[in-house]
Parts: C-alpha cells; structure tokens; sequence
C-alpha cells in the first residue's frame, strides 16, 4: 500500500518524527511522541541517554473495519484491514539514525451483489490481498536546525494465490526539514515508486509539526506506525500527556496483483483501490512506552479499478462514502 497521507507499510512519513527534538526537562512535552521505525513512544533521546539507548526495537499492530458500502452501477462492498509492524533503530551517532522495518497489511475483501464492476471481473473482482514491506531508513541531523532522510524500502503486493515473482515493487523517498524554532519544523521530500503494470510514481510530500500553543498542533508525524498517519495531516489536541484527541485526513492508494481466476482480462491482472480517508482519533498513552489508539471516520472519493496483466484498465467504478473503525497499539523496548 503507498500511503500518501497522511503502510503502512509503505511509503510513511513517520520516520520524520525524529526530526522533533524533545522538551527540556520537566516541560510538559506533546511532541516526545514519535519514534522512527516501527517504534512508538518517546522522542528522540537526550545526550545523557545516548549510550544506553543506542539500539531501539518496536512493534506495532492495528485493525480497521470499513463498512459496506454501494458501488456505482451496482453492488456494494466492505473490508477489514489488519496491520501488524516491526522494527529496529540504530543510532550510530548523534548525528545518524538507521531503521530498519518489516510491515505487513492483509485486506479481507467482501463482495456483494451484481453490478458493472463485478461483471467486467467475471464475478467476484478480488478477496484477500496482502502486501508485505521491507524498508531501511537513515536521517541524518545536519546541524541544529537541518534534517535530511533517505528511506528504501522492497514489497509485494497481491492476491494470496498471485504470481509470486510478478507482484514486486519498490521505491524510496528522499526529503529534508528544517526546524525554524522549538515550536515549528517544515519540510518537503518525494516519493519515487514502481506500480505493478503503470508507469514510476512521483509524488512530493511535506513534512509540518506545528505546535500552536502548549496543547495543540498541527502535524503529519504523530500518529499511529501503521495507520493513519504520513503526508497527510492531523489536528491534534492534547488533554494531558496521556491523552490526546486529533482530526485528520490523507490520501492512500493500493495497487496489487490478482490471482487467475475470472475472465480472461482480469487473470493475473492488477486492482487497484484508492481514497482520501478523513478520520478522529484518540491516543492513550497509559505507560510511557505504550500507546493505544482508537480511530472513526471515513472514507471519501472511493475508486475500484481493475487492469489486465498489461496494465489496461477495463473496468472503473466510484463509490458511496464509505465509514470506518479501527484500534491500533504499537510498543517500543
């Protein structure tokens, strides 16, 4: 799954997290939140900390319901998405952080009823799909205020009965932020991905933690490892340090390969689904390495797409708004 938002797996922008240095000691702290990797919980560490803290592992799970809803022309359909992440943080020097992530999401698909889209798939468009993600990350702290990150990542995503060696793809992403006080940190990359059957995918990102006052931001670094969290953006309010509150939206797609069954044009083709899902969120933080996070929202501007093993679309349908739920935890040690 390539995130834009705000894999998952995939594509996040998490990593830059980070770049948000934390509070002096014993100041009430909203930004210590997120880890690079497959980690949650506190920032990065201060220098006192450094040598007994220069190996992080993390890990990270979630599951997210989305609700039947009606496809254009006909049908209906819903979804579970289960998440599940770890990973391992180097920091080499104060100066160079290594990650190094394993993701993997599985999509339960349910289909029902007639319509254009199922009839152009010859029945049931698709089932089960599964991506699995291997990426490596390095940021670099260039001086007080300059962030640079570099992330490669590898993965496979298809049907669970797909061409093995025909569901490859990968990328990376390349950026810098810059931190303009304690309260501001801009910053901008781009994504450089291959898409199964398509052309290589380009898409720019920014990066913003924007802590307004003591108790509200404005960030796309914050939020759960697998989900929703990326170049997307959140509005987050912190109740206490223990809790908080958030709005955000993002824009993701998913792109996989399909399996042999069906029609002709759709055997071992490529499905495709995409959304700018919109969603509030709650974090509790009930110790300091711990977080639990509850998610409602939905799901806007829903698109299936179906394509042949060459890459031809032949069949593209809109849907309803589409609503969703899900928990997610992640645990750092």
């Amino acid at each position: 799954m390539l995130s834009m938002s705000l894999m998952t797996p995939s594509l996040s922008a998490q990593d830059e997290g980070e770049f948000l240095e934390p509070a002096e000691e014993g100041q009430y702290d909203p930004s210590g939140e997120q880890g690079g990797s497959a980690t949650e919980g506190g920032g990065r560490p201060s220098d006192e900390e450094d040598d007994d803290q220069v190996v992080t592992w993390g890990l990270a799970g979630g599951n997210l319901y989305q609700f039947d809803t009606s496809i254009d022309n006909g049908g209906s359909f819903s979804v579970n998405r289960a998440f599940i992440a770890g990973g391992i943080e180097y920091e080499f020097s104060p100066s160079l952080t290594m990650d190094f992530d394993i993701g993997f999401e599985a999509d339960s698909y349910v289909f029902n009823g007639n319509g254009s889209f199922a009839d152009a798939a010859g029945g049931v468009p698709w089932t089960t799909t599964l991506d699995i993600t291997l990426s490596a990350a390095a940021r670099w702290k260039l001086d007080e205020d300059w962030r640079l990150f570099l992330r490669g990542f590898l993965g496979w995503a298809g049907e669970r009965d797909a061409d093995f060696d025909k569901s490859f793809t990968g990328g990376g992403t390349i950026g810098a932020a810059y931190s303009f006080s304690d309260e501001l940190t801009l910053g901008a990359g781009v994504l450089i991905a291959a898409q199964l059957e398509d052309s290589l995918l380009f898409i720019p990102s920014i990066i913003v933690d924007w802590r307004i006052t003591e108790r509200l931001c404005v960030s796309n670094v914050r939020g759960p490892v697998n989900y929703p969290t990326s170049a997307g953006v959140e509005i987050i309010y912190y109740l206490s340090y223990e809790l908080n509150v958030s709005l955000g939206a993002r824009y993701e797609i998913r792109r996989f390969r399909l399996d042999d069954d069906g029609l002709p044009l759709a055997k071992n083709g490529v499905g495709q689904e995409r959304s700018v899902p919109v969603w509030f969120r709650v974090e509790w933080r009930p110790m300091d390495k711990l977080r639990l996070h509850l998610v409602a929202g939905c799901s806007f501007g829903e698109q299936l797409q179906l394509a042949d093993s060459n890459g031809w679309r032949f069949a593209k349908e809109d849907t309803d708004p589409a609503p969703f739920v899900g928990c997610f935890i992640g645990f750092e040690f």
